[in-house]
């Protein structure tokens, strides 16, 4: 009865009336109102389209905001058999590992400054700097193709965070995408490497980071005098732990302050080598990483196809000298057939097996061989650091070893450091 007498009414109202409603309800819900038509610049009203958030706040939001260590990632151990002949079979080229060594340093260096989690992050040619985190890494496979490395991770006090291996395989359309061209296949690789090295760095408390960052100047500062600061840490199964801290206006420790600011700015100028031996080498090394994974590619299906038919060839072979045992007592011809259609077949595939192995020699040699054009842009360089007191010579490793006689030279004559490198 009510529900007859609801749709009765609805029924006698006219449309206009509907019309007339629907006009109110939308200037109620549109907050114009009657005094004027232009809405507020403070109003709330959602745009047409998509409405994303920022990522660059979102990015903001999710910055890391604790203690920052200092990094040092000293040059790859680029893994190089000490036994020449090793070379061919582990196809390794020497000046291409040696190259890689030093790019692979300088990768993993922009991965992790991209974290934006860490202080100064430095490439070095080895772990005997001042820093707060040490990255080591190992070149275990690199051929185009496939890269495998083992990375290490250690504080300044000799405890170890990690250590575990990485690998990544290129694919064949990365060098046909445009989008992806200048950058580098094995990226990945190191990408992952410097996002686990910062979920370590988050698990340590604010205390234990800061602690790390006293003990890496007390230890620096024990370097030119240890007389005065070896009281301060203690050693005890490789491990250094820090047992005090020095006044903060210690005359001393102010000397070794300032020497480690003028040995930064000089591990900085020293990037600057780093960053340029990559851009002297990248033209060659991109051509060798191209084709090298085509050659890679070519040799391991060369191989498993070598493979297969060899085992193939066996059971062939293998059911040919059953047949015969067979057909021992009396002659079957159906068996003698069978027989020489397993024998000839097995030695067919015997023969493409071997032709299958020479192709894979071939391009193994190949790969070798496209290494040798980076040969003469891997030579040691001459390079020059002119100070006030003190010019470097030689290669890298050359100049780092002078720069630590003259830091000690500097302490011992109580010389006040330039800031100028």
């Amino acid at each position: 009865m009510t529900n007859n007498f609801v749709l009765t009414m609805f029924k006698s109202i006219k449309p206009t009336f509907f019309l007339i409603l629907f006009v109110i309800v939308a200037m109620l819900l549109s907050g114009c109102g009657m005094g004027g038509g232009r809405v507020s610049e403070s109003s709330s009203a959602t745009p047409y389209g998509l409405t994303l958030v920022d990522s660059s706040e979102e990015t903001q939001l999710e910055q890391y905001s604790g203690v920052r260590l200092d990094v040092v990632v000293p040059v790859f151990d680029p893994g190089i058999p000490e036994d020449p002949d090793e070379y061919e079979k582990l196809g390794i080229w020497p000046e291409v590992r040696r190259t890689e060594a030093i790019r692979f340093a300088v990768s993993l260096k922009k991965e992790l400054q991209e974290t934006n989690s860490f202080g100064d992050i430095r490439v070095s040619p080895d772990k005997t700097v001042a820093a707060d985190l040490f990255v080591l890494g190992k070149i275990e496979k690199s051929n185009g193709e496939d890269i495998k490395i083992n990375v290490s991770v250690y504080d300044i006090s000799g405890q170890r965070w990690m250590q575990k291996n990485y690998k990544h395989r290129v694919k064949e359309y990365h060098w046909q995408d445009l989008r992806q061209k200048g950058e580098d296949p094995y990226q990945p690789a190191f990408e992952k490497v410097a996002n686990d090295i910062e979920k370590l760095l988050k698990k340590r408390s604010p205390e234990q980071l800061a602690e790390l960052r006293a003990l890496s100047e007390i230890l620096f500062a024990n370097v030119f005098a240890e007389e005065a600061f070896a009281e301060h840490i203690k050693i005890k199964n490789k491990m250094v732990s820090l047992v005090s801290l020095p006044a903060e206006n210690d005359p001393m420790l102010a000397r070794t302050r300032a020497i480690r600011v003028v040995d930064g700015l000089f591990m900085d100028s020293m990037q600057g080598h780093y960053h340029g031996f990559v851009e002297q080498t990248n033209d060659s090394y991109v051509a060798w990483q191209e084709h090298s994974l085509t050659e890679s590619k070519q040799m391991r299906k060369a191989k498993t196809k070598s493979a297969a038919q060899g085992i193939f060839a066996g059971l062939l072979l293998l059911g040919a000298a059953a047949a015969a045992a067979d057909s021992d007592t009396y002659y079957d011809p159906a068996a003698s057939n069978a027989m020489l259609a397993a024998t000839v077949g097995g030695v067919l595939l015997m023969q493409e097996s071997f032709a299958s192995s020479a192709e894979g020699k071939y391009h193994r040699d190949n790969l070798m061989e496209l290494g040798k054009s980076l040969n003469f842009e891997v030579a040691p360089q001459v390079i020059e650091l002119e100070e006030t007191t003190v010019t470097l010579r030689g290669d890298v490793q050359e100049q780092f070893i002078q720069w630590r006689s003259y830091l000690k030279k500097l302490y011992a004559q109580e010389m006040t450091p330039s800031t100028t490198i």
